[in-house]
């Protein structure tokens, strides 16, 4: 069953040019919610007898398709991608902006990227490396090298190989040791793809019928229900953890615009990271990520075995 994933990923995809043409936004978005459930309650029937790390994969591959389409049926109103380059951005880029692949510019900077996208990647794999050595089951210790590694490594290498081409995309992971609070965090430093999909499908349309409060909560809410498919779902446990999360940070960045102030850089860093457990639950920490540092483990006895045979 397995085997029908590429199939769900291809369809999510392809949604998008499709739901474009529905001009009336009401009725695309509902769409295009009735086509994601349904591809993910697919997806879910799917991979239901397969290992954690591999129910997370696959459901997050036809998440992310899905989420594709759907950002870019919304941005395609009264404008299109070529097909090619609708491709590239769906299958190429895990950011959220169809416009930036609507031109090709020269002369774009990307060595700088490329050069502190593999310094990263280098960093978050020795930190990996140490984590799995040391035997640390903390989920904040195993997260950090982790998403070194992904978020600031692999996803910088991945801007600079696509601004090289032409495209000029931004990064989506700016240094978060810049925040000045959790608003600033979770709109510009965290993940700016992410936040920008979220505010383009739930936030802006809820805040024109509700109110710009309602459209904040909103987003926060999206995000819990979109990390629980991603989370809790391939474990099958902790449901509702990453829910209540978002939500609390969605409460606490409300607090900062009625208030009108910011938490600040440490107090904002210390509120997204103390509780990662509840965005990780224990089952998540053992199925998932430890899984994925006895990797690790592997490379480290291939390259022993390598130095043993070349002495």
């Amino acid at each position: 069953m397995i085997a029908i994933i590429p199939f769900l990923v291809a369809v999510g995809i392809a949604a998008g040019p499709v739901l474009s043409h529905y001009r009336e936004g009401a009725a695309r978005r509902w769409a295009g919610a009735v086509l994601l459930g349904g591809l993910m309650l697919a997806a879910e029937f799917a991979v239901s007898r397969q290992t954690g790390v591999m129910r997370m994969s696959c459901l997050c591959l036809v998440l992310l398709a899905g989420m594709k389409g759907l950002v870019y049926a919304e941005w395609a109103q009264g404008r299109r991608l070529p097909m090619s380059r609708y491709l590239v951005f769906a299958l190429l880029w895990f950011g959220m902006d169809p416009g930036s692949f609507q031109t090709r510019r020269k002369g774009l900077e990307w060595r700088g990227d490329l050069r502190m996208g593999l310094a990263m990647m280098l960093l978050g794999t020795v930190g990996a490396w140490w984590v799995w050595k040391m035997e640390w089951r903390q989920v904040l210790v195993m997260f950090v090298p982790l998403s070194l590694g992904f978020h600031f490594g692999a996803l910088r290498v991945l801007k600079a190989a696509l601004r090289a081409a032409g495209f000029p995309v931004r990064t989506l992971f700016p240094n978060v040791l810049e925040a000045r609070g959790l608003a600033d965090f979770w709109s510009r430093r965290w993940n700016t793809g992410y936040s920008q999909m979220m505010q383009r499908l739930v936030g802006k349309p809820v805040a024109r019928g509700f109110g710009d409060d309602a459209g904040l909560m909103a987003v926060f809410l999206g995000s819990g229900l979109l990390h629980e498919l991603a989370i809790t779902l391939p474990v099958r446990a902790g449901y509702g953890l990453p829910t209540l999360y978002f939500l609390i940070h969605g409460l606490l960045t409300l607090m900062e615009r009625r208030m009108r102030f910011s938490f600040g850089k440490i107090p904002a860093l210390l509120a997204v990271g103390l509780p990662l457990g509840m965005l990780f639950p224990e089952a998540f920490q053992s199925e998932v990520i430890e899984p994925c540092l006895e990797v690790l483990g592997w490379i480290d006895a291939a390259v022993r075995k390598m130095v043993l045979t070349g002495s």
